[in-house]
């Protein structure tokens, strides 16, 4: 079981609370499940690794540059809520809060992008 925190006031009041919702564990979507990925987050591009020289690409792809995954912590699995088994009684309160947090997460986005532009909003 899997504890979250809800945050569902519809007056602007922290009414914040934890509850064990039910919860799953998937496959970890960064490092697809091995645990480990490269130590460049994936930012190399092929090409950029072929500039390197074949020994470079052999030593990469047989893990040298490997690290734990930054996500999982080399778990491979990551533990999630598992939303089809959410109990009727908190289903909309958990739909609201998830909800929030998205619109939360696309106005910080949105102010990096303003920053980045060096504009104000």
């Amino acid at each position: 079981m899997k504890k979250e925190l809800l945050f569902v006031d519809d007056q602007g009041f922290d009414c914040s609370r934890e509850v064990v919702l039910p919860s799953k564990f998937v496959v970890c979507h960064r490092c697809e499940g091995r645990g480990v990925h490269d130590c460049w987050e994936g930012g190399m591009t092929s090409e950029e690794m072929w500039e390197q020289g074949p020994e470079f690409v052999d030593d990469y792809f047989s893990g040298v540059y490997d690290k734990a995954c930054s996500v999982c912590k080399g778990l491979r699995v990551l533990e999630v809520v598992d939303e089809a088994r959410i109990p009727a009684a908190l289903r909309q309160e958990y739909e609201q809060t998830k909800q929030r947090e998205y619109e939360y997460a696309e106005e910080l986005a949105f102010e990096a992008r303003m920053r980045r532009h060096g504009r104000e909003w």
